[in-house]
């Protein structure tokens, strides 16, 4: 605002210079006072709605803050949820030697156990952490056709490599004749 202040006062001098008739110098000037006013009160006006907008642009500041706060506290909330029950889950369990049914609490320290007491027979019961594996042979022991792995099946009903070429329709004339 010094700027402006030195240079109203130079075009007043300025004025006064040029201009003889005191009533004439008197009239420029006052002209000049009232449009400096008008310059001033605009510069006034903008800097308030600045402000304004300023102050809004705080609120919904504010306001997003509060939303980011409560979606990152849902979001640790739905962390705590999913990475808990890799620390600490229910895990059941039925006896095979006595068909007791009953949930067995895992957490971090004994899920790597690979062993539980039944609480009915107090047998130990060996745990099998290799689900992989399973899905990989496509049988998990449990059906009361295969007993054990599917590859049971396979050893069971082809003995040797001629019966596997008998039964699937493949000879080894067949190889001749191409």
């Amino acid at each position: 605002m010094s700027g402006i202040n030195e240079n109203y006062s130079k075009i007043l001098s300025e004025i006064e210079q040029k201009i003889s008739n005191p009533q004439e110098k008197e009239f420029v000037k006052n002209k000049i006072s009232e449009l400096m006013l008008m310059f001033m009160d605009i510069i006034d006006k903008i800097s308030d709605i600045t402000e304004m907008e300023m102050n809004d642009i705080e609120e919904r500041q504010k306001e997003l803050k509060l939303k980011i706060d409560s979606v990152a506290n849902k979001v640790s909330k739905i962390e705590g949820d999913i990475y808990e029950d890799d620390e600490n889950f229910d895990f059941e369990i039925v006896c095979p030697y006595c068909n007791h049914e009953f949930v067995a609490d895992l957490d971090g320290e004994n899920n790597e156990k690979n062993e539980v007491e039944c609480p009915e027979c107090h047998n130990i019961i060996e745990l099998d952490w290799n689900e992989e594996d399973e899905e990989l042979d496509g049988c998990s022991g449990f059906c009361d056709e295969c007993h054990g792995c599917a590859h049971d099946h396979y050893d069971e009903e082809f003995d040797d490599e001629d019966d596997f070429e008998k039964d699937s329709g493949e000879d080894d004339n067949d190889d001749e004749d191409m």
